[in-house]
């Protein structure tokens, strides 16, 4: 059997409850989400996190927590910290969990449309500073 390396994106960075009432927004909700994804096989968490009330967040702290609450649940998973953050949010915003030494995070190499008229830059210095961090 050939082996795969899975990762879950447990809840995305502007999914809504309103869009489907799983998405996880708080600290035990996400962690319970990486479980589940974790015992169904995937070995890596792709993560955004959210305040409780669902609005995306790119702060250190918040970061800090929900991975503590992943490791806890998931000993050997990879968790992957999003620099994505959510559209308008600033590059110093966007590499916080960066800080975290985390074993991989994500790097958006494009800037892309994302939902209607909104647009998440991602410029070709972004990419070389966010990938130099």
């Amino acid at each position: 059997m050939e082996k795969v390396i899975i990762t879950a994106a447990i809840c995305g960075a502007e999914v809504t409850k309103e869009h489907n009432e799983n998405v996880p927004y708080t600290v035990e909700e996400i962690a319970r989400e990486a479980k589940s994804a974790y015992d169904a096989g995937a070995s890596i968490i792709h993560l955004h996190v959210r305040n409780d009330d669902g609005t995306p967040t790119q702060d250190i702290n918040r970061f800090k927590e929900c991975i503590d609450a992943i490791k806890k649940e998931c000993i050997d998973a990879i968790v992957q910290p999003s620099t994505g953050g959510a559209v308008g949010m600033s590059n110093e915003e966007r590499i916080q969990p960066v800080n975290l030494n985390p074993e991989m995070a994500t790097l958006d190499c494009g800037t892309c449309n994302f939902g209607g008229d909104e647009i998440f830059v991602n410029t070709e210095d972004t990419i070389k500073e966010f990938g130099k961090k």
